[in-house]
């Protein structure tokens, strides 16, 4: 007679964890990778457990579930385990480090013998999958509980579905980072590691005068730019469910801002006049109350759904940018000793782009104190990666001899550590794609980058400046003029520019190359390639003198760029650029 089973119902405090990128990592070294998570397992994972009086219910190959008894004994032992995880790397390459995503919950669980299941497993496990890699979420409830017996700070990150879960569940992240003192020396400071993104709140719209049909149509509005705002990932965005708590209540930015934690708030209102509406939308500083963005919009209810994408597209298209405008403001008004890894990385968004040698050894060295801390932050990676490109291709002062594979190395990086961050994949393809021969693995980033984000035009810019180079001209064009119809406001939408002129060229397409050659000069006039570009259609044009000047121009703005220097791209269709470098060569831009 067989044995029956007790089904025991209790609550408990569940502890998830994963290995980040372990597909990735096997691909790599299928050996290495078990001997490694083996040695790890042995030597830091399992004894930390049994130290702090867990139980492994079940491991999944790359993954652990623990039940503990304590609260305080589960995150104790988190926050041992993934300190302890930094030091255990030592000398590995970034690429090729075991880290832990983590998640702790506390809630109701069904005990089957050994195993459990339940909703406190759930979101335990659904948490554990919104982890930064080497980081910590965790429950409200596991925050109250220990918030005030242990010295350890948190970041709200919003509430999130759970499948299966008919509540949003409110996600902490435990922030292991500890504030840089202020230098008492004349050493350098290091970056901590990345905090959280900016929060933003997407607010009701204010129907001021309509009716019930109209009240739905600008709930919709918000759900929408929820949604589509969402998708950037730099910045967290509060849930529809806690947003619209205030739907009716009037609550100013300020009030937001201290009761939701966050910096920018999307508010805006509706008027009707008949069948016409008049929507105006606003983006605000929270704490201080001041307008960053604003724009109105007109239309009628009789195609609410043309009105609605017209409102979300020219939201998304302004918000992103100004928000980064932002931040960088921001971060550079902060105190030197206070600034970690996210305010420096943010500021050296300006030096990375600006394309001279002096601005480019100013994002290096703001990117390189980040990096010394956080080698796998993707954003600074992909940052660091194109400044490395940069300094590469235009031969700058301070370039090193492996500058090449510096950057297609950091590219690389922010690809496979950037999975979930659109700019990073497309900032880290662009510069694979340049570098490298393995345009199929640039490519695959740029579509995971779109999958995430369709409507962020610097992505966009991007994306069209990667199929350029590895020679899918149709989508590139289609992809830059998206970007530009999307985003006026975006400071580097010139890169979609340069790619449409570019692809435009390329299609034997040669005065609309030369129109947005010349915008994408006058954007940035010290970004070398549209003066090619520009040059290049002109000279088809039989326009040679301006072509002449447009040389001499080049030169000016990077007196030793050259024609090998063109070369050193990894284009997919180089003999089809033949006759451009001849007439390039033709109009005295040097050998």
């Amino acid at each position: 007679m067989s044995e029956s089973r007790v089904v025991e119902h209790r609550f408990a405090v569940i502890l998830c964890a994963d290995v980040v990128g372990y597909s990735r990592l096997m691909g790599i070294d299928e050996e290495g990778t078990l001997a490694a998570l083996k040695e790890v397992r042995r030597d830091l994972v399992d004894p930390k457990i049994a130290e702090h009086r867990g139980r492994i219910v079940r491991t999944m190959g790359d993954g652990l579930l623990v039940e503990f008894n304590s609260v305080v004994d589960a995150v104790r032992c988190a926050v041992a385990i993934q300190l302890a995880m930094v030091d255990q790397s030592g000398d590995t390459a970034p690429d090729r480090r075991i880290r832990f995503r983590v998640a702790i919950n506390m809630g109701d669980i069904v005990s089957d013998g050994d195993l459990i299941y339940g909703d406190g497993v759930a979101i335990a496990s659904r948490m554990e999958a919104l982890a930064e890699p080497g980081g910590i979420n965790v429950s409200r409830a596991v925050r109250d509980q220990v918030r005030d017996r242990l010295p350890i700070t948190f970041a709200d990150l919003g509430e999130h579905e759970v499948k299966n879960i008919a509540r949003p569940v409110r996600v902490f992240r435990v922030v292991l980072e500890e504030k840089p003192a202020a230098p008492s020396s004349t050493a350098p400071r290091r970056a901590a590691a990345p905090l959280d993104r900016p929060a933003l709140a997407v607010l009701p719209f204010q129907n001021l005068g309509g009716d019930a049909e109209t009240q739905f149509f600008l709930d919709s509005v918000a759900e929408d730019l929820i949604t589509e705002l969402a998708r950037a990932r730099w910045f967290s965005i509060v849930a529809r469910n806690t947003s619209f708590n205030y739907k009716g209540k009037g609550a100013d930015s300020k009030q937001v801002a201290r009761e939701l934690g966050v910096r920018y708030v999307v508010e805006g209102s509706l008027r009707k006049a008949g069948s016409r509406v008049r929507i105006s939308c606003q983006l605000v500083e929270a704490a201080s109350g001041q307008h960053l963005w604003a724009d109105r919009f007109d239309g009628t209810l009789e195609d609410t759904f043309d009105l609605q994408d017209r409102i979300t597209e020219s939201v998304i298209g302004s918000v992103g940018p100004v928000l980064r405008g932002a931040e960088i403001e921001r971060a550079r008004r902060k105190p030197e000793a206070e600034q970690d890894a996210y305010d420096l990385t943010v500021r050296s968004f300006p030096p990375t782009f600006a394309e001279t040698p002096e601005d480019n050894e100013q994002a290096l060295g703001l990117l390189t104190e980040v990096l010394e801390t956080a080698p796998c932050y993707a954003m600074a990676n992909a940052l660091a990666a194109w400044c490395y490109q940069q300094r590469h291709l235009m031969d700058w002062p301070g370039a090193q001899p492996d500058d090449r594979e510096t950057a297609r190395r950091m590219a690389r990086v922010a690809i496979t550590e950037g999975t979930d961050a659109p700019l990073a994949l497309a900032l880290g393809g662009a510069v694979h794609a340049a570098l490298t021969r393995d345009h199929d693995f640039a490519l695959a980033a740029l579509d995971r980058a779109m999958m995430i984000n369709t409507n962020a035009a610097v992505v966009l810019g991007f994306d069209a400046l990667t199929r350029c180079i590895c020679g899918a001209y149709d989508s590139a064009i289609e992809h830059a003029e998206k970007a530009l119809e999307l985003s006026p406001l975006e400071p580097l939408v010139y890169h979609a520019e340069f790619a449409l002129a570019f692809a435009c060229l390329l299609c034997g397409r040669a005065e609309e190359a030369v129109a947005h050659a010349r915008k994408a000069i006058e954007a940035n006039r010290n970004f070398v390639l549209p003066y090619c570009v520009l040059a290049a259609g002109c000279a088809r044009l039989g326009h040679a003198e301006e072509a002449s000047q447009t040389v001499r121009r080049l030169i000016r703005a990077a007196p030793n760029f050259r024609l090998a220097s063109l070369r050193k791209i990894r284009f997919a269709d180089a003999s089809r650029l033949q006759s451009d470098l001849e007439l390039l060569r033709e109009t005295n831009l040097p050998e």
